[in-house]
């Protein structure tokens, strides 16, 4: 199969532009006040602006007068009125693409046949609850984001209110162009789930007589490029400039992106500016990432490596199967049971935390250290392998699951200690005598996996 090429496809991104959310508010508005001059105008009323006629004591209404004749209410405690507003506004599943319009093809058929179940209606009653439903709105709900459009859209939301966004989830949809008519499938190996070839949608584009490039291309790279563009500082007039400006997440601490469509030998390597983006502008800033539906060619691992950029050290990158794929009417989940869709998983420069450095995997030093990742709560179980080379990390049973359990991982390799134990230890043994063993070089004592010498460390790679 024929690679697509990289682009911004010139029709979509017109698209985008014609119908931004500010575009089509002002539009809205204009239509509005269009009609209600309209109506005024055949009612033989002026809708110049006129000063307001003074009223004359007669004319007075009195407060008295102006109650209701039936009884008031049931008196509720305010602290009543905001668990019953906390409940009403939190929705137990993700709210997608909030303060956009939503796109059918963007969503699974569950989320299609359920509503965000919010009372949004609440915050329409009065000034006051409308200052108290911002808060629970932004606050205790979790956002799906379909399109870099919709994560950009989210800068309307007051900063005070996304400071206290931890976690968010992207989608990213690849979409595909021709000018010829081509069918391309997605094989079935590319899950499981999968009992037979899956047919590829390409939108149709007319051929133009200019020098752009034509034929089978992509929006997926690109796209995620735009995700993570997104999620630099937006504009804010009230800001001061002698302070750097906050990002549209300023707490994010967990980001789970969900490739769609990404089938291997499908895509060319990756623009130069993702790594701008994860491994400098944004770069060691997360405590989690989840990358699921990656391809698993040489383009899906350097994208992958790139994306690891986002995390602090020893920060935990989650590599799983793809979860859905994109269908013409929407998208369909793809089910697999533990074995046959295991995740990975690894811990990013764990070393660069202890004294020594010899594995130090794209490390870029500005000026200022940035902290790691912040250690687990809880307490671990005990293990005969703990020393300074490995680090606990809790780690979810599944993919979608809250639960958790503790991992021991390697800090040299990143990887879990069990897959690489022999390899970790096959040094211990070799001190100044055969039946010596190894004193670490970093802590100075005798542990499973002591860490050799640097001029051994030519030695450890050859194995």
């Amino acid at each position: 199969m024929t690679a697509a090429w990289e682009c911004r496809d010139q029709a979509d991104q017109a698209e985008i532009y014609y119908n931004h959310p500010l575009r089509a508010k002002l539009k809205r508005l204009e239509d509005e006040n269009l009609t209600l001059k309209r109506l005024l105008r055949e009612n033989g009323i002026s809708w110049q602006a006129r000063s307001r006629p003074i009223q004359t004591s007669s004319e007075r209404i009195l407060r008295s007068s102006s109650k209701a004749k039936y009884k008031p209410l049931p008196h509720i405690p305010v602290e009543i009125q905001l668990r019953i507003m906390s409940f009403a506004l939190t929705s137990p599943h993700p709210i997608i693409d909030p303060l956009c319009k939503l796109k059918p093809e963007h969503l699974q058929v569950r989320e299609k046949a359920k509503s965000n179940q919010l009372a949004i209606h609440f915050m329409a009653t009065c000034k006051a609850y409308y200052a108290e439903g911002a808060k629970y709105l932004w606050t205790n709900n979790s956002f799906i984001f379909t399109s870099p459009e919709s994560l950009r859209n989210f800068a309307e939301v007051d900063i005070a209110f996304r400071r206290h966004v931890k976690e968010v989830n992207f989608r990213v949809i690849a979409k595909f162009y021709d000018d010829e008519e081509r069918t391309r499938k997605i094989g079935r190996n590319h899950h499981p789930d999968l009992k037979k070839p899956v047919k590829l949608i390409v939108h149709r584009r007319p051929k133009e007589n200019t020098l752009a490039r034509r034929g089978f291309r992509t929006y997926g790279w690109y796209q995620l490029v735009d995700f993570l563009s997104a999620l630099l500082p937006p504009f804010d007039p009230a800001h001061f400039s002698h302070m750097p400006p906050p990002k549209l997440l300023p707490s994010l601490e967990k980001l789970r992106i969900d490739f769609v469509n990404f089938a291997d030998d499908l895509f060319n390597n990756s623009p130069p500016q993702l790594h701008e983006l994860a491994s400098h502008q944004l770069g060691c800033s997360l405590n989690e990432v989840i990358l699921t539906g990656l391809p698993s060619d040489d383009t899906g691992l350097r994208v992958s490596s790139e994306l690891t950029g986002l995390l602090k050290d020893e920060g935990l990158l989650i590599d799983h199967a793809p979860t859905m794929i994109g269908l013409k009417n929407g998208i369909r989940p793809l089910n697999c049971g533990p074995f046959e869709c295991n995740y990975s998983s690894k811990v990013v420069r764990a070393m660069r935390t202890i004294a020594i450095h010899h594995h130090d995997a794209h490390a870029h030093f500005f000026g200022d250290d940035l902290s790691p990742a912040p250690k687990e709560e809880g307490e671990p179980p005990y293990s005969l392998f703990h020393s300074c080379r490995t680090v606990w990390k809790q780690v979810p049973l599944r993919l979608d699951c809250d639960d958790r359990k503790w991992v021991l991982f390697d800090r040299m390799s990143g990887l879990p200690w069990d897959d690489v134990e022999e390899e970790a230890t096959m040094f211990d043994f070799m001190g100044d005598s055969d039946e010596e063993e190894m004193i670490c070089d970093n802590c100075g004592e005798i542990h499973p996996g002591a860490i050799p010498p640097i001029e051994m460390m030519d030695l450890y790679d050859e194995f």
